[in-house]
């Protein structure tokens, strides 16, 4: 009766460890996971307050052009006197928005794609794979440059451009989960009681396959900033006065020996939104990975 006693307590706490509750404390727990997500919220924290917490407005001339860093203005002015940390940390707001719209624009067509092409199989599949396989004989730069040249240039052509490019990549993620998980007993069964296929790709298939789906659009809202930023360094998204961190960094190119923290501020902004992106996108990636859990 002892021993009956001393187990009782341990059904309820097994019963609490849901595998979302296993992968949330195996994420918080992940060290360069937490890097990342103190970098992202504070990166996040000033894009929300930035008017508030920037001392001057991104386009105010305050002070002479390409003034070093000082007390006055802590990372320096540009080449028209405006005050570089304002003006970064403005840019914080169009980067993240850039990065999370274009992960949208490429993950809701893209994983819509995969879903019924995994489901339906036989000829649409056959179609689908087909015009996946055309966008990926493109590399996504160029299909996003190909883009940007039809629409014009503009920061929202460039979050269509870098989503649009991003879509086969979604895509063929997709298919590949829903092809392992449309054998699985319960959507034979949700087949059997009569449930239509929008059900089951919606109700019972979706929820079972985007955990990879997740993780690697965690990864690409940074790939994305990166690309959006490197197309407005170009001249092709941002344009004068938007305080993007790419078309900052443009505007002190060719003062870069004389004035190197003009182009080098915004560049380190990038950088680090960046390296958050893919420590989280890491740290969750080995959270839902059954591979890397403890048995």
């Amino acid at each position: 009766m002892a021993t009956e006693t001393a187990e009782l307590p341990a059904g309820p706490a097994v019963a609490r460890r849901s595998p979302g509750r296993i992968a949330l404390r195996r994420f918080l727990r992940h060290r360069s996971a937490q890097v990342g997500l103190v970098l992202l919220t504070a990166w996040v924290v000033l894009a929300v307050f930035a008017p508030w917490i920037a001392p001057y407005e991104p386009n105010e001339l305050v002070s002479r052009a390409r003034q070093a860093p000082s007390a006055d203005h802590w990372l320096g002015t540009d080449h028209l006197g405006r005050d570089l940390l304002s003006r970064v940390i403005h840019g914080a707001r169009i980067s993240l928005v850039l990065g999370f719209v274009s992960v949208i624009f490429g993950l809701v067509p893209g994983a819509t794609l995969g879903l019924v092409a995994g489901y339906a199989g036989g000829r649409v599949d056959a179609v689908i794979s087909r015009l996946i396989d055309a966008m990926l004989a493109f590399p996504s730069i160029i299909l996003a440059l190909i883009i940007i040249a039809t629409l014009g240039p503009g920061i929202l052509n460039v979050m269509i451009a870098v989503g649009v490019a991003s879509v086969p990549e979604y895509a063929r993620l997709m298919r590949g989960q829903v092809l392992a998980a449309r054998t699985q007993p319960y959507v034979e069964a949700a087949w059997l009681v009569g449930n239509d296929p929008a059900r089951i790709m919606g109700r019972h298939i979706f929820p079972n396959a985007n955990g990879p789906l997740i993780v690697f659009a965690t990864l690409q809202v940074g790939n994305a900033i990166l690309v959006g930023a490197g197309l407005s360094f170009l001249g092709l998204g941002a344009q004068p006065p938007t305080a993007e961190w790419g078309l900052m960094s443009a505007e002190g190119r060719d003062v870069l020996a004389r004035a190197w923290w003009i182009s080098t501020f915004p560049g380190l902004a990038i950088l680090s939104v960046v390296v958050a992106f893919n420590l989280v996108g890491d740290g969750l990636r080995d959270a839902v990975d059954p591979r890397t859990r403890p048995a």
